[in-house]
């Protein structure tokens, strides 16, 4: 009897230390967190015509230093496509009605964010907090978390392959990206300032183009 009910615990114990390893086994980014309703970052243009259909209107403007074509849509989402290329390179979502991968929306709590895309110190940009990350084997595309400053509850979601600061401005031109041109960069409507890589946690930073 006793030795049946030793079995019994260890059985359970076992259990309790694998659901306790699936629960909090760090997430990870994935291909589908760069793309927004079936469209990734890289597509064309006329498969984002074919996913999204007709927009209401358009408008051609420079976004962190690249001139693209943004497409705004019935349910406030926005598209924005890289002129000299004709690939997209930027979403803009509603929070109110959109759902990322595994459920995540509006109000998603710290604990569920890092369960699925993992842990990341968190930046100060434009006097918000946002957690980034980048897709694997492609650095300059990035998810974007605008999350709360005192209990980190996610605000707002941002997709983009466009540059966050000079400094990956320059690497890309450097790299030969063909959506960079010096000829694109309008003073008047690009802000840009620091990298964020090498910024410790919680310091400000500026970047220009991340809100709507």
């Amino acid at each position: 009897m006793v030795k049946n009910m030793r079995r019994a615990l260890s059985f359970s114990l076992l259990l309790l230390c694998l659901w306790s390893t699936v629960c909090l086994a760090a997430g990870k980014v994935v291909d589908e967190d760069f793309s927004c309703k079936g469209v990734m970052l890289g597509d064309s243009e006329s498969v984002l015509q074919a996913k999204w259909g007709e927009a209401l209107y358009d408008k051609t403007v420079i976004k962190q230093g690249v001139k693209v074509k943004t497409y705004v849509y019935k349910d406030r989402s926005e598209a924005s496509v890289a002129v000299r290329t004709g690939k997209v390179v930027d979403f803009t979502v509603d929070m109110e009605t959109y759902v990322a991968r595994r459920s995540v929306r509006q109000g998603a709590t710290k604990f569920w964010l890092e369960k699925i895309y993992g842990k990341t110190p968190r930046k100060f940009v434009d006097g918000d907090y946002y957690l980034i990350y980048s897709r694997e084997k492609h650095p300059h595309q990035h998810l974007l978390l605008k999350v709360d400053s005192e209990d980190g509850h996610l605000l707002d979601l941002h997709i983009t392959n466009l540059p966050l600061d000079e400094a990956e401005q320059t690497a890309m031109a450097e790299e030969g990206d063909p959506m960079m041109a010096p000829g694109d960069i309008d003073d008047d409507n690009v802000h840009m300032e620091i990298d964020l890589s090498n910024l410790p946690q919680d310091k400000e930073v500026r970047v220009g183009g991340l809100g709507r």
